[in-house]
């Protein structure tokens, strides 16, 4: 662990981070399962479930799916199309990946700030849920959508990162390995002659 080297170190922190944010949609996730599953039982056996339960669903789905995307991102987890990508050379799918992430990372920066606006008013307004009566702020998942979407946008940002420090390591291992081989089939040859 002490021989990392300084991008390496980055790299770890930056994936613990993002998995451990991803853990909090989590942790939202059994919590929808759980209001879901208490509504339920309540109103077969009660008669009366959760008030505002589709509600806190609902909002709850929020850091479910923002909160992770950063992580899933680094992780590669996402669908990736690449039928025409492929057959192109290397280099071109390496410029290609590149403009996809600083295009995707500028989108998702955007959704923030407007997300990060939108929280503003209803902050103004003291907007509150209304379809039941009950009216929690708005305000927070606001904050949580926003604080996901320039999570990706670091993410996105963090992948081009990846993609041009990795690529030479990788590149200086296979050579590396290359090189052994050679030695190893020479010596080989020296042995047998």
């Amino acid at each position: 662990m002490n021989n990392l080297t300084p991008y390496e170190k980055a790299d770890t922190v930056v994936v613990k981070i993002l998995k451990y944010v991803s853990y909090v949609s989590g942790v939202c996730l059994i919590a929808i399962m759980l209001v879901a599953f208490f509504n339920v039982l309540g109103e077969k056996i009660f008669h009366h479930g959760i008030p505002a339960s589709t509600e806190i669903i609902q909002y709850l789905h929020i850091p479910v799916v923002f909160l992770a995307c950063g992580y899933v991102t680094l992780d590669n987890g996402h669908t990736k199309i690449d039928l025409l990508s492929s057959k192109l050379p290397q280099k071109v799918q390496t410029v290609i990946t590149t403009i996809g992430n600083l295009l995707a990372a500028f989108i998702c920066g955007f959704v923030g700030y407007r997300g990060i606006v939108q929280m503003q008013k209803f902050l103004a307004t003291h907007a509150k849920s209304s379809t039941t009566g009950v009216g929690f702020p708005k305000w927070p998942f606001a904050l949580i959508f926003s604080i996901g979407f320039f999570l990706l946008a670091f993410s996105f940002v963090w992948a081009i990162t990846r993609q041009y420090i990795k690529r030479p390591n990788i590149e200086a291992a296979q050579k590396a390995a290359a090189e052994a081989k050679a030695r190893e089939n020479a010596l080989n040859e020296e042995g047998g002659a």
